[in-house]
């Protein structure tokens, strides 16, 4: 079994430290992969997409960045709705269920 805490910008699995560039807002294991959410709020009124999903394998190498919904740049993941399977909500109210091997969206639905 993975132990994973987190604080700040700091996420711990088992004993291997990983510090990231912005807070953890939540963290989970599912099947063996560590999947993390960055604060959304933290890097706004960039030119470039932030992605903010994340997943790691169990010694804390980074598997994947999740894909976004659509190109814009000030779309960013803000809530994990489902952990298993993987479903996000995104700032452009998309509803994404994302494959957790990959980080591709395997379905995505509008949802406002």
């Amino acid at each position: 079994m993975i132990e994973l805490t987190f604080s700040g910008t700091s996420l711990k699995i088992d004993t291997e430290e990983i510090v990231l560039p912005y807070s953890v807002v939540d963290a989970f294991v599912s099947k063996g992969i560590i999947v993390v959410l960055l604060d959304p709020d933290a890097n706004l009124e960039k030119d470039k997409q932030y992605k903010n999903l994340l997943a790691y394998d169990p010694s804390g190498k980074k598997m994947w960045e999740a894909e976004l919904p659509t190109p814009k740049p000030s779309d960013v993941y803000w809530k994990i709705v489902k952990k298993d399977p993987l479903v996000a909500y995104s700032f452009s109210s998309y509803e994404c269920e994302i494959d957790l091997c990959s980080g591709k969206i395997i379905r995505s639905d509008f949802y406002k």
